[in-house]
């Protein structure tokens, strides 16, 4: 009866300690993922370049801004941004008013703001290219990156002599 009771405590003994290895296993930290292939690029916002908005509209809300980008697709392509007008210096003066928003996609030369004005045209949304260049302070992400450099070399990738100031 003694070796019954011992070899059942032994038995459970192992059991218990079974089932806490599994546990430990079960509760392993996943294994870290690669790093990414290729350098890091952060969102290049342009700061402290002068550049072209094509004005998609401004409206005096945040919500009311993501609505109408919402609204508007543009197939493949982003389109439009929702970026705060006090985010570019000099856009105020041209229009908007503090604490509005506006859909915009900004650009270093005057080829591309046009060729994307025109896109967006074409697809029945408002585009204006804003007479007068504009300081971008950073922030929100606008669009730079989507044009082709002057020089025929391939995607635009850094500023122009146009948009230093």
């Amino acid at each position: 009866m003694k070796r019954t009771i011992i070899a059942t405590v032994i038995s459970a003994i192992g059991v218990v300690g079974a089932v806490g290895a599994l546990a430990l296993v079960g509760s392993a930290a996943p294994a870290p993922k690669p790093p990414p292939v290729g350098p890091v690029v952060p969102a290049d916002t342009g700061a402290g370049e002068m550049l072209l908005v094509v004005l998609g509209g401004v409206f005096p809300s945040r919500a009311e801004a993501e609505a109408a980008s919402a609204a508007a697709s543009f197939g493949d392509l982003q389109g439009y941004y929702v970026v705060p007008v006090a985010q570019f210096q000099g856009f105020q003066e041209q229009v908007g008013a503090p604490g509005d928003f506006a859909l915009v996609s900004v650009f270093r030369t005057d080829a591309g703001a046009q060729e994307f004005a025109a896109f967006a045209r074409s697809l029945g949304y408002q585009a204006t290219v804003l007479p007068n260049r504009v300081r971008s302070l950073g922030g929100v992400y606008a669009g730079l990156g989507q044009e082709a450099a002057p020089d025929g070399s391939g995607p635009l990738v850094g500023p122009v002599p146009a948009s230093l100031p």
